[in-house]
């Protein structure tokens, strides 16, 4: 029962924010999901292996004034402590880091917690050494 329990709550917190809006501050149009999941501290039980999670889906968008691909962080607004409100309050503090997206806009969209970040794309990095 325990297992199947913990299937159970492993497919919840991968499973995507299905939002009910198409544009975020009327400048971002929404577009294909990119990943969710979750990303959290352990439970307070010490015989259980789940995780509190901070739910989250990030989808490719587009910033409809220029045209520029972005990336959007979305929340539901009933977690807490948000870990979206955090990850914000982190970018903040290391913005201008190499390789840091730029925030491009924090707020709410309905019931949820939106960041909108500048898409980096694919890491060179990365391609690189997949290539090799």
């Amino acid at each position: 029962m325990h297992l199947q329990n913990a299937e159970q709550a492993s497919k919840k917190l991968h499973a995507a924010l299905q939002v009910d809006f198409v544009h975020v501050a009327s400048w971002y149009r929404v577009g294909k999901l990119l990943g969710s999941g979750g990303s959290g501290k352990p439970n307070s039980d010490p015989n259980s292996t789940l995780y509190h999670a901070s739910l989250g889906s990030v989808y490719l968008g587009r910033d409809i004034r220029m045209g520029a691909e972005v990336a959007l962080k979305i929340e539901s607004i009933g977690q807490s402590p948000s870990g979206l409100s955090h990850e914000y309050n982190m970018y903040l503090s290391i913005a201008g880091s190499t390789g840091t997206s730029s925030v491009l806009w924090y707020g709410k969209e309905g019931r949820y917690k939106v960041i909108i970040l500048e898409h980096l794309g694919i890491s060179w990095q990365l391609t690189w050494k997949f290539d090799q």
